[in-house]
């Protein structure tokens, strides 16, 4: 079993914010007039992901360079409640490995992070075998988070204070690192639209966000739950009209909205309309 390691780190201060990322992944950045902070450390092979309660959500590849400590920077909107998880393997379904990330400064643990100046989270020792680590339930999220200790400087609030606009079940964790269809599959992980493509990887608005996490009706429910027709199927993966284009990416009447119009005028977005 692996226990919870505790691991220090240092501050970094730079004069200027870049909104692309290093890692080759993709960002969604906050909104235009935002300040924002910079996360940046070494790491294993491994995929990063923010999830801040702004709504914002930045996904990141650390840089391979030959060695096993691969560098990453990530960037998170200033003064707001995020939270850090890694995945080592993440393409490997059997040997995939999601650790959340908790952080420690003086007498302050959690697994909530809330910057106000950029920050180096230094070697981040993630697990590279599945088998090493503990996961009661065989959903490949370790079951403790891997404790990053902070600089009593650093620039961070550090706390267990929920990221409700990811965490609408408020038990506090990320939604999407759970099982809601318990078919043994985190729903980052599952194939809605069951065209071979993770959620985690489709975006095929090219908005640079998944498009699970979108909320294409502006009812308050990401995509991936969002099912107002029962079908079965999250509705952003259906097709209404039948003319092989899912709802998400449909725009018959070229207004610049998918399936959240309400043609029908009956206060529903027209996925209700059979």
């Amino acid at each position: 079993m692996k226990t919870t390691n505790t691991i220090s780190t240092l501050t970094l201060a730079t004069a200027s914010i870049f909104f692309v990322a290093c890692g080759g992944g993709s960002s969604t950045s906050p909104a235009t007039g935002v300040s924002t902070s910079k996360i940046t450390g070494t790491v294993p092979g491994t995929l990063i992901e923010a999830f801040c309660d702004d709504g914002s959500y930045a996904k990141v590849s650390s840089v391979k360079n030959g060695t096993d400590k691969h560098p990453f920077e990530i960037i998170v909107p200033n003064n707001t409640q995020c939270k850090l998880l890694m995945t080592t393997n993440e393409n490997d379904a059997n040997n995939r490995v999601i650790t959340p990330i908790g952080f420690v400064k003086t007498s302050s643990t959690g697994t909530t992070l809330k910057l106000n100046d950029d920050i180096d989270l230094g070697n981040i020792p993630l697990s590279l075998n599945y088998a090493d680590v503990a996961d009661g339930n065989n959903d490949h999220v370790v079951d403790s988070p891997l404790n990053v200790n902070l600089n009593n400087t650093a620039p961070a609030e550090v706390s267990d204070t929920k990221v409700r606009s990811y965490d609408k079940d408020d038990d506090g964790h990320i939604d999407v690192y759970q099982d809601k269809d318990n078919n043994g599959v985190v729903d980052a992980y599952d194939d809605d639209n069951q065209d071979g493509i993770a959620n985690i990887d489709e975006d095929k608005n090219n908005d640079r966000r998944p498009d699970y996490l979108e909320d294409d009706d502006k009812d308050g429910v990401l995509n991936y739950r969002d099912d107002d027709d029962n079908n079965g199927r999250a509705d952003y993966t259906d097709d209404d009209d039948n003319d092989g284009i899912e709802n998400h990416v449909d725009n018959d009447d070229r207004n610049g909205n998918d399936n959240d119009n309400d043609n029908d005028r009956d206060g529903n977005d027209d996925d209700d309309r059979r």
